[in-house]
This record gives structure tokens, C-alpha cells and sequence, in this order.
């Protein structure tokens, strides 16, 4: 009897020892569960942590909107850091060409488009669609996508379109907006008759930014096909010698004064001594703050036929060094958050400048401002300026023999000749 007790106690005895030890390796197999799936869990969260690199120039007002979008950004992708850094115009195209040819370059540039006559050529960025995808693009204004192609191909992603010129005027002398050159000219030729202005018009006659708006009126363009691989410049044309006509005759009677820069141009407005002023956005908030009545419209007609002055945008351009997955889709989620419509109505408020968003731009915030209304108005005629490499040329070729013209040092009908030579000579030098 008592060996069966015996028996049945060691048979207790090891029951319990395997139970124990059953707990015990159940725990420790479930600890082991536990942090593994911790250490896969962190494992995946380290990476998908991505930090991208962005380069801007923008004005002060724009990079503080900037600030307070990246951080509502970043607090709905907490595994995305986005890293602005600010440069002045020349520092960001010649510090990003720089540092692109090593690895410290941003993966995120914004700026304005004529980078992309360095950028492309140097291979320094990469065509958006290949990240974005075409979709993406079908809620943009076409005419700004037009203007941040290179050769057909979307290299930026414009977020504001402007820097067009337009026609300012005063209402203290000038009530209704002219409707064509012929009005504007007739009008002030009233105006001087009575004493109240020196000249009717004023334009920074320096540069022939401020002129070449005129040649679109003579149905005239300075190359043959910007998005050809060969473009030619196409100066020496009869819409050319219209153009130098146009500009000599406005002189010849003293519609325009004889000699004007742009500041000349812009104080003769602001002090009343002309009515109408060719100029940009950029100036529009300072005589508004000089206490002037300011009237924007687009340029007149000139025997029916619109000015088309250029029209330039600033955007997105994304780094060809961008070719990690996890890097792509984490730029691809930014650009897509900072231009949706809400990102650039906050943008408006800072650069005072047309969207490019559909939705933002038939949003009542842009609608009801007059200012912002009347530059679409504008826009609308504009064309983009050409950002080939080839245009600093067709600039160099155009501005001494512009001065040359309003000099009378060349005649009208010698001076398309002349621009043609000059701007085939600096496209060669330029090695095209």
C-alpha cells in the first residue's frame, strides 16, 4: 500500500513539474513573439522614414506659409521630414547645379521657370509625370503647365503664374480703361492737350521685356518652335519691322517720353505725369501704397489684334538624384499636398499671385479680388516666355539695337536685320 502511495506522489510530483515547465516555455515562447514582432514592427517603421531635402526663394511672407505647411504636413506623415533651406535667385540655380553634381543637392527645388534652361540641359532634374503621374496634371491651368515644359515635357510643377505685364492706369485721369491702343493714345493726347500729364504712357524702354509685347501684336514671336531640339530665332521679320515702327512713332509723337528706365517709368506714374503704365504684379501693392486710385487691365488691342506679353511661373522641380522608392513616394505625397487647392489659396495670401490649381483659382477668395482678377485677364493673352537657354541670346540681340532705335541711331527698317545677326551670333557662342 504504501509503495502505491509512493507512486502516486512522484506521479503528482512530475504532473506539476511539467505543467511548470509547460507555463514556462509557453511564456517564454510568447515573449519571444512579442519581440519579434516589436523588432519587425520598428524595423519597417525605420524604413519607411524618409527626409527630404527642399531648396526655395521665395519672399519672406511666402516661406513663412511654407513653414506652417510643411508642419501640418509633417503631423499627418510623421515618417516624412521635409528640410527647407532658402536662397536668393542666383545662389539656389548655381548652389543646386553645384551640389548636384555631388550628393549634398536638395531632392525638392522651387523656383522660378527659367531654371529650366540649366537644369535640363545638365540633367540636374527629372521629368515630373515619371513621379506624379499624368492625372495628376489635369487639375492644372494649362497655360501655366505650357510655361514649365522643356522640350514638351513637364519639368516643373508651377504652384503660381504671373509676372506678366499689364496696363496701369490712373482714375484720377483715366475713369474707364481703354479698349484699344487707338483709345489709349487718343486719350492721352487729350490729357496732354489739357495740361494734366507729360505723356500719356511710360514703359522701362531699357529693357525689351517691356517691348516685346508689342511684336504679338504684329503677329511676331522670336523663335520658330521653343519645344523643337534646334529652335531658331526668327528676329529679322516683317512683324519686327512693325514692331520698330510702332515703338519710334509713340516716341516721334511724344506719347511716350524719350528716354525711360524702369524707375523713371514708375516715378512719372506715381507722380501723375503719366496715365498709363506698362508694369508687373510685383509693383502693383506700391503704388496702391503711394495712395494712388490704380486701374489694371490687360494692353490694348493694336488694330484689333491683342500685345502678348510673356508670362513666367514658379514651381516644383523634383532632383534626378530622386530614384529611391520609398524617397519617390514620399515626394510624390508632399508635391501633392502643397499644391492642392487649400496649400495654394494659404500661398495667395504671401505672393499675391494667380494659382494654378482649377479649384483654387475659380475659388471666390480669387474671383472677388480685383487685383487677382484682372491679372487673369491679362494672362489669358499672354504666352510663356521661352526658358531655352538660346533666349538670353535673343535678350542680348534685342536690347542695343532697341536702344539704338529709340536713339535714332537705326532705322526701323534696318534694325530686324541687325537683332537677327546679333542673336545668331550669341546662340553659336552658346555652342548650339
Amino acid at each position: 500500500m504504501k509503495s502505491i502511495k509512493k507512486a502516486l506522489s512522484l506521479l503528482c510530483i512530475m504532473l506539476m513539474l511539467i505543467s511548470v515547465l509547460s507555463a514556462c516555455e509557453k511564456k517564454q515562447a510568447s515573449n519571444e513573439n512579442a519581440q519579434q514582432q516589436q523588432s519587425e514592427q520598428q524595423q519597417v517603421q525605420e524604413q519607411k522614414k524618409v527626409e527630404i531635402a527642399f531648396w526655395e526663394q521665395d519672399e519672406a511672407n511666402a516661406r513663412q506659409v511654407l513653414d506652417n505647411l510643411i508642419a501640418e504636413f509633417q503631423s499627418q506623415n510623421p515618417n516624412i521630414t521635409i528640410k527647407r533651406t532658402h536662397f536668393e535667385t542666383e545662389d539656389l540655380r548655381k548652389n543646386f547645379t553645384s551640389a548636384s553634381l555631388g550628393t549634398t543637392g536638395p531632392d525638392i527645388v522651387l523656383g522660378p521657370n527659367d531654371n529650366l534652361g540649366v537644369f535640363v540641359p545638365g540633367n540636374l532634374v527629372q521629368p515630373t509625370e515619371d513621379i506624379m503621374g499624368e492625372d495628376f496634371f489635369k487639375n492644372f491651368d494649362q497655360v501655366a503647365l505650357a510655361a514649365a515644359k522643356y522640350y514638351g515635357k513637364q519639368y516643373m510643377i508651377p504652384d503660381r503664374n504671373g509676372n506678366e505685364l499689364c496696363l496701369l492706369y490712373n482714375k484720377k485721369l483715366v475713369p474707364e480703361a481703354p479698349k484699344t491702343f487707338e483709345e489709349l493714345i487718343s486719350i492721352s493726347k487729350k490729357l496732354q492737350s489739357e495740361k494734366k500729364v507729360q505723356y500719356g504712357l511710360a514703359f522701362n524702354k531699357v529693357e525689351p521685356f517691356f517691348t516685346v509685347p508689342f511684336l504679338g501684336a504684329f503677329g511676331g514671336q522670336v523663335f520658330d518652335d521653343v519645344n523643337s531640339q534646334s529652335p531658331k530665332a526668327t528676329l529679322d521679320t516683317p512683324a519686327m519691322l512693325e514692331w520698330a515702327k510702332f515703338l519710334v512713332k509713340l516716341q516721334n509723337d511724344k506719347i511716350i517720353p524719350k528716354e525711360a528706365d524702369y524707375d523713371v517709368a514708375s516715378n512719372l506714374f506715381k507722380e501723375g505725369k503719366v496715365a498709363f503704365l506698362i508694369n508687373g504684379p510685383w509693383e502693383f501693392g506700391t503704388y496702391v501704397k503711394a495712395g494712388m486710385d490704380l486701374g489694371i487691365c490687360p494692353i490694348p488691342s493694336i488694330n484689333g489684334r491683342y500685345p502678348a506679353p510673356y508670362s513666367a511661373v514658379k514651381g516644383y522641380c523634383i532632383s534626378a538624384s530622386v530614384t529611391d522608392p520609398d524617397k519617390k513616394a514620399a515626394v510624390k505625397k508632399f508635391l501633392e499636398f502643397v499644391n492642392s487647392k487649400d496649400a495654394q489659396l494659404k500661398m495667395v495670401d504671401a505672393h499675391k499671385q494667380l494659382p494654378t490649381n482649377i479649384e483654387a483659382l475659380q475659388d471666390s477668395k480669387i474671383t472677388s479680388d480685383p487685383m487677382i482678377a484682372a491679372q487673369k485677364a491679362q494672362l489669358e493673352k499672354c504666352i510663356p516666355m521661352p526658358i531655352i537657354t538660346q533666349m538670353r541670346a535673343v535678350w542680348d540681340a534685342m536690347k542695343p539695337v532697341q536702344q539704338e532705335l529709340f536713339a535714332g541711331k537705326i532705322k526701323p527698317e534696318d534694325a530686324p536685320k541687325k537683332m537677327q545677326q546679333k542673336a545668331e551670333e550669341g546662340i553659336k557662342a552658346l555652342g548650339f
